[in-house]
């Protein structure tokens, strides 16, 4: 008997809710908007990345496109004035490109180069990384790859001195990110034609 007097008592142990204060109300409104008013950042910072994403992928496509029609058009262009086109093109030489191609020109042009050379010659070429990590991808990269020796912190070209290397254009996966997924997680819905 007890124990359903000691489960009496707790019951009536707790507050009563109905009694409010205009001291609580007002922290938990409070604490409630600011909470509102960062979930609404959030969103319109995610959207902004998102779109600066897929603005940045355009470019590089654009870029990419230009460089080489550039390129082929003043290989094909007779009797025009010579122009020193080969500074720019260095410059932009890895926008685009695989990450283990850069670094299999790069070797092969050097012969031995240390991750942090490697890094350089990515930047020097306007190579874009997907991460903060620049070290990390470049090791990922290298792994496995039969042009190229580790010996100690560098890496030695061991592929043929002429070969003539490709440099394949980096492929866009799609992500979780697209129209679709991004009106579901919005809270919107489509509606079906009638």
């Amino acid at each position: 008997m007890d124990k359903p007097n000691k489960k009496k008592e707790k019951v009536q142990e707790k507050p009563d809710k109905s009694v409010f204060t205009t001291e609580a109300t007002a922290y938990l409104s409070g604490l409630f908007t600011e909470f509102q008013q960062q979930a609404a950042k959030y969103q319109k910072l995610t959207f902004q990345c998102l779109a600066l994403e897929a603005q940045l992928e355009l470019a590089e496509k654009t870029l990419c496109l230009t460089r080489d029609h550039l390129a082929m058009t003043i290989q094909q262009t007779e009797n025009a004035l010579p122009g020193n086109w080969e500074p720019s093109f260095k410059q932009v030489r890895f926008v685009g490109i695989r990450l283990a191609d850069a670094c299999k020109k790069l070797l092969q042009e050097q012969g031995k180069m240390t991750t942090e050379q490697l890094l350089e010659g990515l930047n020097e070429g306007m190579f874009r990384f997907r991460t903060n990590s620049p070290f990390r991808e470049i090791h990922a990269a290298m792994l496995r790859q039969k042009f190229a020796k580790k010996t100690g912190s560098s890496y030695l070209w061991v592929g043929e001195p002429d070969e003539q290397i490709s440099l394949r254009l980096r492929v866009v996966k799609p992500t979780e990110t697209s129209v679709e997924s991004n009106s579901v997680k919005e809270g919107t819905t489509r509606t079906a034609k009638a």
